[in-house]
């Protein structure tokens, strides 16, 4: 009888043990991923609105095409065509004058040349994005699974991509540990 009370509290004590460890560990990654968010989370600025939003039709472009739904593959690349367009009718409009989101680029928003500069780049990275969406609502439109993929994949590569390697901040690099396994 006693040797059975003390295996008891030995398993009493361990499960203790162990749901400290585990609270531990949660709290842990709790606060790192808390270090992540923050470094990468700003305020809601008009280019990031429409660009989750543009994210998000490409998700579900992928999603279509994933399981050959052709028509609501085209249904969002439409979406994305005119969410790319209203880029310009929000950030550039009539009369000249930007708003706060101008800051991010690092020119004088009161400056028209500097203003100008910026629109020129929206303007051709927009003509990209409109006509890649474009591309993909065609190809989908001749039931070719394959061939919308392919477009949607240049649309990814040559103006999404293309892009965010010019206009996005760069992310922190990877953590050691996280290079060595291959990100």
């Amino acid at each position: 009888m006693k040797k059975i009370g003390q295996m008891r509290l030995a398993l009493i004590c361990g499960c203790v043990a162990t749901l400290l460890a585990l609270s531990s560990l949660v709290k842990e990654n709790i606060t790192s991923g808390k270090d992540v968010e923050s470094q990468h989370s700003a305020e809601l600025t008009p280019t990031r609105s429409l660009m989750q939003l543009i994210s998000s039709h490409s998700s579900k472009i992928l999603d279509a095409i994933m399981i050959g739904d052709h028509n609501a593959v085209v249904m969002e690349a439409t979406a994305v065509a005119e969410d790319s367009k209203a880029i310009m009718k929000n950030f550039f409009p009539e009369g000249g004058q930007v708003g706060e989101w101008f800051k991010e680029t690092g020119k004088n928003p009161k400056n028209a040349e500097d203003i100008n500069a910026v629109k020129k780049d929206f303007e051709k990275y927009l003509k990209a994005v409109v006509d890649a969406a474009n591309n993909i609502v065609e190809t989908s439109k001749k039931q070719n699974i394959v061939e919308t993929y392919k477009s949607f994949d240049a649309m990814l590569k040559n103006a999404c991509f293309t892009c965010h390697e010019v206009a996005r901040p760069k992310w922190p690099e990877w953590p050691k540990w996280m290079q060595i396994s291959g990100g």
